[in-house]
């Protein structure tokens, strides 16, 4: 198992979260890694969760639905943490900083900060990883197997290239000529991709490294999700060896559950299955 002894506070500022709420900066020895940690008040040490965001996404996530489910975490006395990858929200560095990699690393050091808290029962650990992030989440449960329950999002749950064979397609080769590619999107501003991260998505085992895995499992996916197909959320969880494990296909739902569309209800029950699934499996 791989400690990461690097994580160091280097600021505590209370403004402009929610209630109960702190914003923080972790170190990991090259950046900062902005943060966000709840932990709701109790005269015991509380379960915590480590919230992993999705590609091109930020510590909020779209719609803020990590925003929403920490304040919802909070209520059933569970704490957490949710940070900004390399490159994206209030990151300091370029995104070209991101790989695989990188990413298990910065979310090892959000989980160290975490466990040397001694509101927290270290005991009792989640994680909740969204697309991209439910990736990274598997890459950092078979690093540091401390978590006895897992939620994955519209999560990848494959190794290699599969599930972003669409960007290999178009960007490998430009990347590989000059070690980066950049990449436009329709709702942010363009990111440069890393060939680093296109070499380690083609080498990664994280479904396979899975394998040895036995805690609580929940897999939630969208029935119209067109870009991590529902069947993924399945296919996790006959990867591992979990339990209890339940795969959640949720009607009509996007593979971000519909959150931009306030009429829709799907991001309320994610939110609900999520929030009970921990208050349930982090007792």
């Amino acid at each position: 198992m791989k400690v990461w002894l690097i994580a160091v506070v280097l600021s505590v500022i209370a403004t402009g979260v929610g209630a109960g709420e702190s914003s923080l900066r972790l170190s990991n020895g090259e950046y900062d890694i902005p943060a966000i940690v709840n932990v709701p008040e109790s005269v015991q040490a509380v379960p915590a969760v480590v919230l992993l965001h999705g590609t091109a996404s930020h510590k909020n996530e779209v719609g803020n639905l990590y925003a929403r489910l920490a304040a919802a975490l909070a209520k059933v006395g569970v704490a957490s943490i949710r940070i900004d990858f390399a490159g994206t929200g209030d990151s300091p560095v370029s995104y070209r900083y991101y790989t695989l990699n990188s990413a298990v690393r910065d979310a090892g050091v959000a989980l160290s900060y975490l466990q040397s808290q001694p509101q927290v029962d270290g005991q009792k650990l989640g994680i909740v990883g969204f697309s991209q992030g439910g990736l990274i989440a598997q890459l950092l449960i078979a690093e540091s197997p401390v978590f006895t329950s897992f939620v994955a999002w519209s999560s990848v749950a494959s190794d290699g290239v599969s599930a972003f064979r669409p960007l290999f397609d178009n960007l490998y080769q430009q990347a590989t000529k000059q070690g980066y590619v950049t990449q436009e999107y329709s709702w942010r501003s363009s990111l440069d991709i890393s060939l680093e991260w296109f070499e380690q998505v083609k080498a990664n085992k994280s479904l396979t490294n899975m394998a040895d895995y036995s805690g609580a499992l929940l897999a939630i996916a969208g029935s119209a999700d067109k870009v991590v197909p529902a069947e993924n959320a399945l296919q996790l969880i006959n990867a591992t060896q979990a339990y209890p494990a339940q795969a959640i296909v949720i009607k009509d739902a996007s593979h971000i559950f519909n959150v931009l569309n306030e009429q829709a209800g799907q991001d309320e029950q994610l939110l609900q299955l999520t929030t009970q699934w921990f208050a349930q499996t982090l007792k």
